[in-house]
């Protein structure tokens, strides 16, 4: 495979981690520009192995970082095969499965109540902690007019197991990135963030902590706007009254999800933002105690509201309402390209 200097715009954040004395950085987000023609050379869960001939696994982020801001940088990307048999849902009856989706901007009022014509007050909506989500954001590089050739793709052996992930079929590709300008930050990386935000679509986009805070195994949401992408399902099978149209909610470009569930030993029914394998989304059973918490039945009012009942517990419901975000006009559409280094 040979790509040749192809324009990009939009970003990647990765992922960095150490075990055993040794740096591993792998792709956790692509983000490609809509309105461009952009094709990527990379993708979630690609791992980088080498930056101009050098072993990643020897390199800090900041040296990382240093790398990239530099020339050409010649990554090279490792991509584990695709199976097309993975995946692959057989349908049972009475399960849903996704038909749709919808992208948009929800306003969310987090109160979960048992009126579906009522929401109470904010007063449980998460706030954004003392401690900045940025904090974990290592190095930022900032690209101007770029673009990606792949200059050279190989692949393992057909069959042979990949020393690299221990898979078979995985391909290797060395991808030149090139700029016109490039610019490293290092400090003040939460103010440039912010700044930048208000300039670019793309890098809102791609910094899902806007939206959400980890804490442990769970996370919550920072303020009652988010981007959501609206999962329709639809089933074989009705059984009682209509309800409202199946939905799962996710938190746009990440792996987190809105989930309603009740509490084993006090019952007490709570609202909140996990991640989740979204393989485990392709087909919902009532009977499956683990993937029905995620799933709502969602009315729509003439007013733009929306009313999300839960599935897993009936009766009780949450509330939203669309927005659109005001983004600030700018004389050219922007070539920016960020590589982010975030720290696990």
């Amino acid at each position: 495979m040979e790509i040749k200097d192809t324009p990009v715009s939009g970003g990647v954040t990765i992922l960095h981690t150490a075990k055993g004395g040794k740096h591993l950085y792998e792709i956790e987000t692509v983000l490609k520009d809509k309105s461009a023609n952009n094709v990527i050379s990379m993708r979630r869960g690609d791992k980088l192995l080498k930056i101009d001939g050098k072993d990643l696994e020897d390199l800090s982020p900041e040296m990382f970082a240093e790398l990239l801001s530099v020339g050409s940088p010649m990554l090279t990307v490792h991509q584990s095969s695709t199976d097309p048999s993975v995946g692959v849902t057989h349908r049972e009856p009475g399960a849903m499965c996704p038909v749709d989706k919808e992208d948009t901007v929800l306003s969310f009022c987090l109160d979960i109540s048992r009126d579906p014509n009522d929401c109470d007050s904010d007063e449980h909506v998460m706030v954004q902690s003392d401690c900045e989500e940025e904090d974990n954001i290592l190095m930022v590089v900032e690209m101007l007019g770029t673009s990606m050739s792949v200059v050279r793709g190989r692949s393992c052996a057909h069959g042979e197991t990949c020393k690299d992930c221990g898979g078979t079929d995985c391909s290797l590709d060395d991808v030149v990135v090139m700029s016109k300008k490039i610019s490293l930050v290092s400090r003040g990386i939460s103010g440039f963030l912010h700044n930048k935000v208000q300039e670019n679509i793309a890098l809102e986009s791609l910094l899902t902590h806007l939206f959400v805070n980890c804490s442990g195994n769970q996370t919550q949401m920072k303020s009652k706007l988010a981007k959501i992408s609206i999962y329709y399902y639809q089933s074989d099978h009705v059984d009682g009254p209509f309800k409202g149209v199946p939905v799962v909610l996710n938190f746009s470009g990440t792996d987190k999800f809105l989930r309603c569930s009740r509490h084993p030993d006090s019952h007490e029914v709570k609202v909140c933002v996990m991640p989740y394998d979204k393989s485990k989304l392709k087909c919902i059973l009532k009977e499956d105690d683990q993937s029905l918490p995620f799933l709502f039945y969602m009315k729509a009012e003439r007013d733009g509201a929306r009313i999300f009942e839960s599935a897993h517990c009936e009766g009780w419901f949450i509330h939203a309402a669309e927005r659109s975000l005001k983004i600030k006009s700018q004389p050219q559409p922007d070539d920016s390209f960020f590589f982010i280094i975030r720290g696990a």
